[in-house]
């Protein structure tokens, strides 16, 4: 099953910590970028949330938000700064000494200092491990999203791998019929100009113009990309990359047939052969 890049995933949960809201929004990039956006208290397990995603996603940038909304229960607690007031307190009594002033320093003006009474949470360990628990299940929501419009993409590109293959079958049983107009209408062009021709030099050249029509080897390479394409489609890993490779092999033979091509209705499939590629194309930007 093929992932797009592109999908979108949030989870909520509430614990005794407060309540934990995480939101993932996922975008084409070449390769993973993770980009985390965390509260101070969760700061410290970014690096096992980063390894998480990594061990889960292979590409795509990917922005990760966390929330985590008191909950006003008993397992916050407001400490005291001690270092901070000691800081404070003897920075007002330089102060007070450099103004020659004896002006107090009440707990309530203490108090009022940014950072000085700073929230805790009794268990670290089990707030972690409930961050990484629910991540994990945000995650999975992800990569459902991703697969499902990966489900769709990959509609679109089996639709166009099996309007490639008749084009390419049609163009193989044009080519005789396309020797046979070119024949026709050197002969003809000879007649109207009434020359002598050396017949032997005539089918001499004839032989040489058809031998420009062959597309054998065209068509037998395009018809093994699909088959190569198809293949790719069943892979469970990341296959991006692969599939934006065949897609210029794809696109090499389509611009070979159409310069081999001296007959208008060979002309006409080798450009709607471009024009489906493309649209594969455009569709592989967005595979994982």
């Amino acid at each position: 099953m093929i992932s797009s890049m592109t999908g979108f995933a949030r989870e909520t949960v509430a614990t005794e910590f407060g309540v934990l809201s995480i939101e993932l929004r996922s975008i084409n990039h070449r390769y993973l970028e993770t980009y985390f956006k965390l509260p101070e208290i969760l700061r410290p397990f970014e690096a096992n949330l980063r390894d998480l995603a990594q061990n889960q996603i292979k590409r795509g940038k990917v922005e990760i938000m966390f929330r985590l909304e008191s909950s006003g229960t008993e397992s916050e607690e407001l400490v005291f700064n001690d270092d901070l007031a000691k800081k404070v307190i003897k920075l007002y009594r330089h102060a007070n000494e450099l103004l020659g002033t004896s002006n107090a320093l009440s707990p309530s003006e203490l108090m009022r200092f940014p950072n000085m009474l700073v929230a805790t949470t009794p268990d670290p360990e089990q707030l972690e491990a409930i961050t990484l628990k629910t991540f994990n299940t945000a995650l999975k929501s992800l990569i459902q999203n991703r697969q499902s419009e990966g489900a769709r993409i990959n509609a679109v590109i089996e639709d166009r791998l099996t309007k490639i293959e008749a084009l390419t079958k049609e163009a193989q049983a044009l080519r005789p019929e396309a020797a046979k107009r070119l024949r026709d209408k050197l002969t003809q062009r000879l007649q109207e100009l009434q020359v002598e021709v050396d017949q032997q030099r005539l089918e001499q050249e004839l032989v040489f113009a058809i031998q420009k029509l062959d597309i054998d080897e065209e068509t037998d390479r395009l018809a093994s990309h699909v088959a190569a394409m198809r293949e790719a489609l069943q892979r469970n890993d990341a296959i991006g990359r692969r599939l934006d490779f065949l897609t210029q092999e794809f696109n090499r033979e389509a611009n070979t047939l159409g310069s081999k091509s001296q007959d208008a209705q060979l002309t006409a499939i080798a450009v709607e052969l471009k024009v489906l590629i493309e649209q594969i194309r455009e569709q592989i930007q967005n595979i994982e």
